[in-house]
C-alpha cells in the first residue's frame, strides 16, 4: 500500500506494509499506476519517498529515479529506517531526511517560492510531520496558504487547497480534491487532479485564465472573465453534464448534497 501526502513544500510517497510480501519492483508498479493515471498532477514536481523499514539496494534506488524521471518527476529524498539504505541514498546524492534548509539572505516570506514545477533543485523542506498515517476513510487532508500566490508559482497538494489571498495571473493551483480561494482567482486552477470529478473550485472573484476539474477543462473568453468580475458574487465551478459550469455560492449547499 502506498499513500501520497502533501506537506508544506511538496509531496511524500509513503510505502506501507511488509516488504517481504511485495518486492520493490511490485511496489514501484503500484506507484506507476498512480503516476500514469494522473500524469499532469505530478509532472514537473519533486517527490520524497518514505520507505519505512524496507531495505533498498542501489538498483532499487536507481530504478525508482528512472521511473520518476520518465514522468518528469524528481526524486530528491528517501527516508528509511534502515541504515544501509540511508548510506546508499546519500551515495547517490539524495537527501536521507527532510531537514530545514538554511535561510536565504534577503528573501522575505512573501517571496519564498511554493512547490515550483520547474525547479531543478530539491525544495526547501522541514521535518516530516509526525502524524503521517494511512488516510482514514472519508478524510482528506488539506493545505491552507495565507498569502498571495504570485505569477510563476505552483501550489500542488494531493488533498484540498485553500488560499486566503489572491492568485495572480500566471500562478497555478493543483489539488487532488477541492480548491477554495478567499480572494481573486486570476491564474489557473486544477481541482480533482487525481481523478475526482466531484471536486469543486470556489473563489470570491472568479476570473481564472483556465479551470480544470478532473479531465474536463474550461478556458474562459476575456468577455466572460469581465462579466464575472462585474457580477461580484462568490462563484463555484463544478462539472455538470460533462461540462464545467459556474453557479452562485448560494446554491452550493444543494449541489453538494
Amino acid at each position: 500500500m502506498i499513500a501520497i501526502k502533501g506537506f508544506k513544500h511538496g509531496l511524500v510517497v509513503v510505502f506501507w506494509g511488509d516488504s517481504s510480501n511485495a518486492p520493490w519492483p511490485t511496489r514501484l508498479r503500484e506507484l506507476e499506476a498512480k503516476l500514469s493515471a494522473n500524469p499532469d498532477f505530478f509532472k514537473g514536481g519533486s517527490i520524497a519517498f518514505d520507505v519505512k523499514a524496507t531495505p533498498l539496494s542501489e538498483d532499487d534506488l536507481r530504478r525508482s529515479i528512472a521511473l520518476l524521471q520518465s514522468y518528469e518527476v524528481t526524486l530528491w529524498a528517501v527516508l528509511s529506517e534502515d541504515e544501509a539504505t540511508r548510506a546508499r541514498v546519500r551515495a547517490l546524492g539524495l537527501a536521507d531526511r527532510l531537514i530545514p534548509s538554511a535561510p536565504v539572505p534577503h528573501q522575505t516570506r512573501e517571496d519564498t517560492p511554493l512547490t515550483a514545477a520547474t525547479s531543478s533543485s530539491p525544495p526547501a523542506a522541514e521535518p516530516p510531520p509526525a502524524h503521517i498515517t494511512p488516510t482514514e476513510e472519508g478524510y482528506v487532508d488539506g493545505l491552507l496558504v495565507r498569502r498571495r500566490v504570485r505569477s510563476g508559482q505552483v501550489l500542488r497538494h494531493p488533498g484540498h487547497v485553500v488560499v486566503i489571498g489572491d492568485v495572480n495571473p500566471g500562478a497555478q493551483l493543483i489539488a487532488g480534491s477541492d480548491i477554495i480561494v478567499w480572494g481573486k482567482l486570476q491564474g489557473s486552477a486544477h481541482a480533482g487532479a487525481l481523478g475526482d470529478d466531484r471536486a469543486v473550485i470556489c473563489a470570491l472573484e472568479m476570473s481564472p485564465s483556465s479551470i480544470r476539474i478532473a479531465d474536463v477543462t474550461h478556458i474562459p473568453q476575456p468577455s466572460q472573465r469581465r462579466s464575472r468580475r462585474k457580477a461580484g458574487s462568490v462563484k463555484m465551478a463544478r462539472i455538470k453534464d460533462q461540462e464545467i459550469v459556474f453557479v452562485a455560492w448560494d446554491g452550493a449547499d444543494r449541489l453538494l448534497e
